[in-house]
């Protein structure tokens, strides 16, 4: 009698019994499908990133124009026998006429908050700066004042700046993992350079050839894409050019173009609600 009322239960209570199993499970695929929703970008995006940026290629643009002009100025004078001697008294002759300018690298942390479900934007604080490796002359006290052209070449930096950003970037699949974006980015500089010269021949009786008064405008575009492994942590690579117009108590408006492949890690601070 036991085991038929036992078993009459069991039959009864068995349907409430499945369906208890069945919550969790759905409940489990709900809590899925909202984890999978907050991968990628959207409107309540908001992250912080760090990269650093090698260079694809020479700086180009009137700032390094005008160096190179300096250079082959110096080269003519070489020639023409117009630099005497150099620092060991002997004919000055150019063992160096090819300088090479070269990027050394970008490097900078980002800010980034969504506006829409495609359109974000944000902040990006970042350095960069410009290698030469170079003759130069100098002025002497000795051999009767002659001047002197450096025997090698010296590996100088010629720029540097740090950078202050503010971009609007455009994503073309939100809430995905593979976040492909395009960013227009502008600001301001603040350049120094300890090696910098106002025209093509040095200015003896200004010793010091450092950048005074430096500050510049920049602007740049960047085409890139995420890689979002999960919803907190993020992947990037980019390529961006940028422009920076230098003004200086030495000169007015040059312009320094370069251009790199970027390559950062980041951690996103907040989900979709």
């Amino acid at each position: 009698m036991k085991r038929f009322a036992f078993l009459i239960s069991f039959i009864l209570g068995f349907p409430e019994l499945l369906m208890a199993e069945m919550v969790p499970r759905n409940d489990f695929s709900t809590y899925t499908e909202d984890a999978n929703s907050k991968v990628g970008f959207s409107k309540d995006y908001f992250s912080f990133s760090f990269f650093y940026g090698g260079s694809l290629g020479p700086p180009s643009g009137s700032f390094i124009d005008a160096e190179k002009d300096y250079d082959h100025n110096l080269l003519n004078r070489i020639q023409m026998g117009e630099v005497k001697r150099n620092i060991v008294g002997m004919p000055a002759i150019s063992t160096y006429d090819r300088p090479i300018y070269q990027s050394t690298g970008l490097y900078g942390i980002e800010l980034e908050s969504g506006w829409t479900d495609y359109i974000g934007y944000g902040f990006t604080f970042q350095g960069q700066s410009v290698q030469a490796v170079r003759q130069r002359v100098q002025k002497q006290i000795h051999f009767a004042l002659n001047e002197d052209v450096t025997t090698l070449p010296k590996d100088v930096q010629v720029y540097s700046d740090i950078s202050a950003l503010t971009f609007l970037s455009a994503h073309l699949l939100p809430k995905h993992k593979f976040d492909p974006y395009i960013k227009l980015k502008a600001g301001i500089s603040f350049p120094t350079s300890d090696n910098i010269h106002a025209n093509s021949r040095d200015d003896y009786f200004a010793r010091n050839s450092a950048m005074t008064n430096g500050r510049a405008y920049s602007w740049g575009i960047g085409i890139g894409a995420n890689y979002h492994a999960n919803s907190k942590y993020f992947y990037m690579v980019e390529f961006y050019k940028q422009s920076t117009r230098i003004y200086s108590d030495q000169f007015t408006g040059r312009i320094l173009n370069t251009f790199y492949l970027q390559l950062g890690v980041g951690i996103r601070l907040a989900l979709n609600n």
